[in-house]
């Protein structure tokens, strides 16, 4: 039976508490106390645990928040753009984006398990939709599966601890590079993909 919806009055507290937790967690990192995620919230401790009994429940909440409010839309006008290549650049540019921004983040949902495939593939299985589309076109090699698309943006993401400050843009390149290479002209035989494992890769 699929979870019954929040009354208006517990959604609204619920949104609260996920924006005071971003914030929180923004300015001092996940391991700051429920109490002072609750004072931010304007809510009672117990209010808070009630919706969110585990900090793994609020983290992973706002990593969801995140999602609706940046990729979701972006993935949205990527299938409504008619170009598979333009609409994939636009979804990796968003996650690579997103997570470059929010490292700190994604770090420490990744410590204490909020970080789950399943969420991923909330991003993944859009944008290998994109491919599927961009090889019948003939726009992307013919040789790619699903299961490439969480090491490419693995890859991309791989790169981000190693731009200093002052080039924390400097991952366009690597799209760039990595577009190129999806595009049939000169492509290589590539050995068979290997299935995904199950489990959250570290970022």
């Amino acid at each position: 039976m699929p979870p019954q919806p929040l009354r208006a009055d517990a959604a609204r507290n619920a949104r609260r508490i996920v924006d005071a937790a971003y914030s929180v967690f923004a300015a001092g990192g996940v391991t700051v106390p429920m109490e002072e995620i609750a004072a931010a919230a304007g809510v009672g401790v117990a209010t808070l645990y009630r919706r969110f009994p585990h900090k793994q429940d609020l983290v992973r909440a706002v990593l969801e928040a995140r999602f609706d409010e940046v990729i979701a839309p972006v993935l949205s006008r990527a299938a409504s753009l008619g170009d598979p290549r333009e609409g994939v650049y636009a979804a990796l540019e968003a996650a690579v984006s997103l997570a470059a921004a929010e490292q700190p983040l994604f770090a420490a949902a990744n410590n204490v398990g909020a970080l789950t495939m399943d969420l991923a593939w909330r991003f993944f299985s859009p944008v290998a939709a994109l491919v599927a589309a961009g090889q019948t076109s003939g726009a992307f090699r013919a040789d790619l599966v699903p299961d490439d698309i969480p090491r490419l943006v693995l890859m991309l993401v791989g790169t981000l601890p190693s731009f200093p400050a002052e080039a924390s843009e400097g991952w366009r390149r690597y799209l760039d590079l990595l577009m190129d290479a999806l595009v049939p002209a000169g492509a290589s035989g590539l050995a068979p993909a290997s299935a995904v494992a199950d489990h959250t890769p570290r970022i």
